[in-house]
């Protein structure tokens, strides 16, 4: 029987399309309500509205967007859902033309995120197409502060800013966006492949650390400013997966010794930990001596300080990094 089928008896979300039998408003929820009635089931309809962003003048609109298809999504077991698309009601299935299963689906994660959206554009959904970008070029990443809390997807950031959109797939083409968000907003959970952004972001970071550094070193009071740049970044990389033992040693000694500064003391143990773990990938003697110089002024180690020194000592300064290390180390040797 075909409901022996463990895909059938599964329930996913489904992408359906649907067009309204009726001028009724609501016709789709109303038509699930009657199926769930007369079949005793719980089948859980998402429609929300499409609208395009429109700007003119300065002035930021949205407009209501009347598609041919109008995708909906219904959660429930697959043999329930083909019986409501068997009727005469408007409901049809969104064939997947990316290969693998026959219908298309969105995961939990991934409808939550969808709902996230709608509920901050009032169950509406920014239509967003996906021909002229490239998904995989974007860093995976999640808000965890503002207008969208939880919501996961794709960070577009836009040029010359410190925003910039994050945007789901819905279909091959087709895809939805939440518009504006602030790059401290989110914290990363994978960088794209073969991007450069994460070791351009780590490299930034390390000038504001040895300035909080020596600040927390000398009892001196950090600005805010500081503090909120240490803040951002441990929550920015707190959980990222990078997939590189070399790179996440010299990120976790970072963030063991941002938190500390910042009186995180848990979280800068839990980093200390991961570092220890893979110090031994490191190779690069400059990456060896910043992460040495590091935990021996935060720990007060004069002869983990004393050692670091002969290290970069040993380096011909030919970068801005290597000066800096010369530079911080004759700083802390000298009080």
């Amino acid at each position: 029987m075909i409901d022996s089928n463990p895909v059938y008896e599964s329930i996913n979300w489904y992408v359906l399309n649907h067009i309204a039998t009726t001028p009724a408003r609501n016709s789709a929820q109303r038509t699930v309500d009657r199926f769930n009635d007369v079949e005793q089931l719980d089948l859980q309809l998402f429609a929300p509205s499409y609208v395009v962003r429109e700007e003119k003048d300065g002035v930021v609109s949205m407009k209501r967007m009347h598609l041919t298809f109008h995708y909906v999504f219904l959660r429930g077991k697959l043999s329930d859902i083909k019986r409501l698309c068997r009727m005469e009601n408007g409901f049809s299935f969104l064939l997947n033309r990316s290969g693998g299963a026959r219908y298309a689906i969105i995961d939990d994660a991934t409808m939550r995120s969808f709902q996230i959206i709608a509920k901050a554009y009032e169950n509406e959904l920014p239509y967003y197409s996906l021909e002229d970008i490239d998904l995989e070029a974007g860093d995976l990443v999640e808000v965890v502060n503002g207008d969208f809390p939880g919501l996961v997807g794709t960070f577009i950031p836009r040029l010359k800013s410190n925003t910039g959109n994050i945007v789901l797939r819905v279909d091959q083409n087709l895809g939805t966006v939440a518009y504006n968000i602030k790059v401290s907003d989110v914290r990363v959970l994978e960088f794209a492949r073969d991007s450069r952004r994460v070791y351009d972001q780590i490299d930034a970071f390390v000038p504001r650390l040895l300035k909080a550094l020596r600040a927390h070193h000398d009892s001196q009071r950090l600005s805010a400013s500081l503090i909120s740049q240490l803040s951002v970044f441990c929550r920015r990389f707190e959980v990222v997966k990078l997939n590189n033992p070399k790179l996440e040693a010299k990120l976790y000694a970072l963030l063991s010794v941002a938190n500390s500064i910042l009186g995180n003391m848990e979280e800068s143990s839990r980093f200390r930990d991961l570092y220890e773990r893979r110090r031994q990938s490191l190779t690069n003697p400059v990456t060896i001596a910043l992460v040495t110089l590091l935990f021996a002024v935060n720990d007060r180690d004069h002869v983990m300080l004393r050692d670091g020194n002969t290290l970069i000592g040993g380096v011909t300064a030919t970068s801005a990094l290597q000066r800096s290390l010369a530079e911080e180390y004759n700083y802390y040797l000298s009080r």
